[in-house]
């Protein structure tokens, strides 16, 4: 059986991420679902966005103006405040302008709330799964919003809306993904974890893309001493080293990392603990492919059209 096609963002290289009409979009073409990022705002609603903060090239004020540093964090402006930014397009000229080259950007988009992409997703004339990351700063919990108010909100809004059948809970700040089992536990909730060089000897390769010198000597430093922020106290260190056991220790039903990580003996390691696999985020052919043919359960990609053709 063919792996979910997944949408990530919605498909951040063919529309403006993380917005109605890159899930209008996902939906429209037959993708299996979508991957998205969920966060507070100040008064407690449930959006969707990726970064703790605004970016500074996708944001325009209700003037048109694009916005300028510091950016404000989504945390600390409510609903209305955070609907008064246009995040359709990119700035002209701006390094994400030149990384999504392909998108159909779309004016006068904000940032939407999990509700309204739920009605989005119910849209689709077949199951849509909803692979429904909970971005909390497990690194600085001042940047983003608690885990554990987080994942009571999210479930709720999900609940309240009957969709948490159709949806999986994914996240690299596990401490999240516990307390979102504990209050669904029917729900799956797969482990993200970063990609494994990290924390091996030596210089990560770059396709696994790095983090700065520091701040991997303290990822490190965490994982060595089994206080990893992300881990929850199921550090892998705590089960003679093994990721993949600690997290189905810590109640994983899946296991979520980068491509990099996904081959054909970690693919039986995860199968032999009972866990399901997805993996992200895939762009090329030739690893579309591979990884397919791996039997995974879900690939996210940026480009569900080029996936779909590939697999096919």
């Amino acid at each position: 059986m063919a792996p979910w096609n997944i949408a990530h963002r919605g498909g951040a290289q063919l529309r403006p991420e993380n917005t109605l009409s890159a899930f209008a979009d996902a939906v429209w073409r037959g993708c299996d679902g979508a991957e998205l990022d969920v966060q507070l705002t100040a008064d407690g609603e449930v959006v969707v966005y990726h970064d703790w903060r605004l970016k500074l090239d996708m944001s325009r004020d209700i003037h048109g103006f694009w916005l300028k540093g510091p950016a404000p964090r989504i945390k600390d402006l409510t609903l209305e405040q955070l609907r008064q930014f246009d995040v359709g397009s990119a700035r002209p000229g701006s390094v994400y302008a030149e990384k999504h080259p392909n998108v159909h950007w779309q004016d006068e988009e904000s940032v939407p709330l999990l509700s309204e992409v739920i009605a989005v997703a119910k849209t689709a004339r077949g199951p849509f799964r909803l692979v429904v990351e909970l971005k909390s700063s497990f690194a600085n919990r001042d940047e983003g919003p608690d885990p554990e108010v987080l994942a009571e909100k999210t479930v709720t809004v999900l609940r309240d809306h009957h969709y948490l059948d159709h949806t999986v809970f994914v996240g690299f700040d596990w401490a999240a993904l516990i307390a979102a089992k504990r209050l669904a536990p029917e729900t799956e909730c797969w482990f993200t974890t970063m990609p494994q060089s990290w924390f091996e000897p030596g210089t990560p390769p770059a396709e696994s893309d790095p983090p700065s010198e520091p701040a991997l000597q303290m990822l490190r430093y965490w994982a060595r001493e089994g206080t990893s922020p992300w881990a929850a106290g199921y550090d892998a260190v705590k089960h003679g080293g093994a990721i993949l056991k600690a997290i189905k220790a810590a109640g994983g039903d899946g296991w979520d990392p980068m491509w990099v990580d996904i081959a054909p003996d970690t693919v039986a390691q995860a199968r032999d603990l009972g866990l399901k696999l997805g993996t992200w985020t895939v762009n090329d052919p030739a690893e579309m492919v591979r990884l397919a043919g791996l039997g995974l359960d879900a690939i996210y990609t940026d480009r569900p059209d080029l996936l779909m053709a590939t697999l096919a």
